[in-house]
């Protein structure tokens, strides 16, 4: 059985190809960003973006930093142009990631909305992370959806 690789090959590859390093091409991840905010959803958009990211693979999906797009970094902004696709996973109806990243230019092809989409109640005890598994299906099959098309 061939185990899934949990390195996440696309940040490096990025930032060499933006500084004009050659690199090996490779196919594109689908790039997703979660808003890892201040409540027990938002802290479980990160929790469950790592878990479905090891389930699927890494040389499917590409965990990419939602504050580096405010930031303008290029090797991110780059990262997700070059995306086969781009999942946004919020914990709440603010949808900070959706917002981040539609400000930024961005065209989402998936959304979820953890507290909406999986009636998962909000509170702000970090320190509470329900449903990981729950929400972990939920961006796998966004990932999927995406990386099918």
């Amino acid at each position: 059985m061939n185990e899934k690789s949990k390195e996440n090959w696309y940040l490096p590859y990025m930032d060499k190809k933006t500084k004009g390093i050659e690199v090996e091409e490779k196919k594109s991840p689908v790039a997703v960003f979660y808003c890892a905010g201040a409540s027990n959803v938002g802290q479980s958009t990160m929790l469950s973006s790592v878990k479905a990211a090891n389930e699927v693979g890494y040389e499917k999906v590409a965990l990419l930093c939602l504050a580096s797009i405010s930031a303008g970094l290029a090797n991110i902004t780059n990262g997700a142009k070059n995306a086969k696709g781009i999942v946004a996973v919020d914990g709440c109806p603010m949808s900070c990631s959706k917002k981040t990243l539609e400000k930024a230019g961005f065209q989402l092809d998936e959304h979820l909305i953890v507290s909406k989409d999986l009636s998962i109640s909000k509170n702000f005890d970090l320190n509470s992370s329900p449903d990981l598994e729950k929400i972990k299906d939920a961006v796998v099959e966004k990932i999927s959806k995406v990386y099918d098309k």
